[in-house]
């Protein structure tokens, strides 16, 4: 026998034991019943300990059937932390769990067919946002009238963000810049995700216009149908409404991050903060003329209110940050 321990995880056992294994290599085999309590990271890490007091090394884990997402995130942010890492993509934080952990030692782990969230996902339903950006400014360009202001507005708020996740992504590891590496860190995350989370309502623009079109062809023969279909446009304009919205609300949440990336980032990256800034801010204000022109039909005056101020703070806030940032922009020499 070699002088490896080779820990495997399995489902469902309530003891665990070393044994030999037909890989020439001494297993550690349990079942992790509940992985909130004891996680796999954790017990793989209890077992290098235990072997390292034997003078021998953990060559790998396996796991057996297969693991919730969670899991394997849970960690990853456990090495992260560890070793001081900065990582914000998910395949990327699985890769380095994979790796951490020794999921290949054994057997190929193809997180695909191994993680159960990934097993019963289905492709999200984007054309506009899985197309090529020829074929989108095609699309917008063609004479129909979706896409529209509305997906623009996403595809150009979600550009903003991501400048701004680019310039702060620059500056952290930058000896020049080394000083403020802590400060990227806490601003980088908010603008990665509002980049990313911008892009599903692209196409959720688009869509949200369904159940208005639907209700346009329900019956108006009678009072009682008339009623129906004006209570039913009324929803699908709703509908449609909450979608540039969430654009406007999704751009917002960028705009502390956005503005520290133009305090602190990369100097020699100034146009593209200012870029980002007035990509985020033309991203809401051409979400709310969106809203707007929805609104039009809205016949529920206290929906019609509600709406409007929030709407209406929110642009506010982007023309003041957005100005703000130039101001930052214009006086860093540095």
């Amino acid at each position: 026998m070699s002088g490896d321990v080779h820990v495997r995880f399995c489902e469902g056992l309530r003891g665990w034991f070393p044994r030999a294994t037909r890989h020439n290599l001494a297993q550690v085999t349990l079942n992790l019943n509940n992985y909130l309590v004891t996680p796999p990271h954790i017990l793989f890490e209890a077992v290098k300990e235990e072997a390292a007091k034997l003078k021998i090394a953990v060559a790998g884990s396996q796991i057996v059937g297969v693991v919730p997402l969670q899991a394997i995130l849970h960690a990853a942010e456990y090495y992260i932390e560890k070793e001081g890492l900065f990582i914000l993509d998910e395949d990327q934080k699985i890769r380095l769990a994979v790796e951490r952990l020794g999921l290949n030692s054994v057997a190929p782990f193809d997180p695909k067919s191994k993680i159960i969230e990934y097993i019963i996902a289905t492709a999200p339903n984007e054309p506009l946002a899985g197309m090529s950006v020829r074929a989108f400014i095609e699309q917008v360009a063609d004479r129909s009238i979706a896409p529209g202001g509305g997906s623009a507005s996403a595809v150009i708020a979600a550009l903003g963000a991501g400048l701004g996740a680019m310039v702060g992504k620059l500056t952290l590891g930058v000896r020049k810049f080394e000083a403020v590496d802590a400060e990227m860190r806490k601003l980088i995350p908010s603008l990665h995700e509002a980049a990313l989370a911008l892009i599903p309502m692209i196409d959720a623009d688009t869509n949200a216009f369904a159940d208005y079109v639907a209700a346009l062809g329900l019956p108006e023969n009678t009072e009682k149908e008339n009623r129906f279909r004006k209570a039913q446009l009324e929803l699908g304009l709703k509908k449609a409404i909450e979608v540039p919205l969430s654009i406007m609300t999704l751009g917002d949440k960028a705009w502390d991050a956005m503005l520290g990336v133009a305090q602190y980032g990369n100097i020699a990256s100034r146009s593209d903060v200012v870029l980002g800034a007035r990509a985020l801010e033309v991203g809401i204000w051409g979400a709310y003329r969106t809203l707007i022109n929805n609104m039009d039909d809205i016949n529920d005056p206290e929906y019609r209110k509600k709406i409007m101020e929030k709407a209406g703070v929110i642009r506010d806030r982007a023309a003041e940050n957005c100005q703000k940032i130039l101001d930052i922009l214009e006086k860093r020499s540095v």
